[in-house]
């Protein structure tokens, strides 16, 4: 593996094992200070949001799922390209709520700066009809 390849994976990889501290900062850690993160597909309606407001929505989640954690998938990948610098992985989800466990996957996309180490776009894509289904029996605000 090339420097920039495994830069982008290391990155890529602390970013979502550190989300399961569920902390303000470790949610958003490793991205840029102006990273977007988005939320697919268009039509769960979800809004883009900054760093602040990714975090904000996290420890609202954090209420109802005070121990989820992000489990890299190997069935797919996790592919990554130097050309672009991005990261695309398979991820489940695993939690536990007061209403039975949270169990859900994705396909997440992290695309780096220059030079692999920060995030600048982080993108979601989501089971739409259980993820959309939680937030509301959550009360969460999307």
């Amino acid at each position: 593996m090339s420097s920039l390849r495994d830069q982008l994976w290391k990155t890529a990889k602390a970013a979502l094992d550190e989300y399961g501290e569920m902390t303000a900062e470790s949610v958003i850690a490793h991205r840029s200070p102006d990273c977007v993160h988005r939320i697919f597909p268009a039509s769960a309606g979800v809004a883009d949001r900054t760093n602040q407001e990714y975090s904000d929505f996290v420890m609202e989640l954090k209420k109802t799922v005070p121990n989820l954690r992000l489990i890299v998938q190997d069935d797919f990948g996790p592919v990554v390209d130097e050309t672009t610098r991005q990261v695309i992985a398979h991820v489940k989800s695993a939690g536990d709520t007061p209403y039975g466990p949270c169990e859900t996957e994705y396909f997440m996309a992290l695309k780096m700066d220059e030079s692999g180490t920060e995030i600048v776009e982080f993108v979601e894509f989501v089971d739409t009809a259980y993820t959309l289904d939680f937030i509301k029996k959550a009360g969460l605000k999307v």
